[in-house]
């Protein structure tokens, strides 16, 4: 993933969440990023695929790089 995609995505997930933690994930030089999600703290992705984090009142727990 480009820097320009990664920083549009943080600013997306900053303008939604607010200032929350980057909580996980892994970057090597052998598995480049290629997904970033925001998490409850059960560990379920709610952003970008769930919708009911906007119903339901799950608690953020903070950004996972992948």
């Amino acid at each position: 993933m480009k820097i320009s995609k990664a920083v549009e995505i943080l600013l997306m997930i900053h303008e939604e969440f607010g200032d929350i933690e980057i909580t996980g994930g892994t970057l090597t030089n052998d598995t480049p990023l290629k997904s970033i999600t925001v998490t409850d703290t059960v560990g379920r992705e709610i952003w970008p695929r769930s919708p009911t984090y906007q119903t339901v009142k799950l608690q953020v727990d903070g950004v996972f790089l992948d």
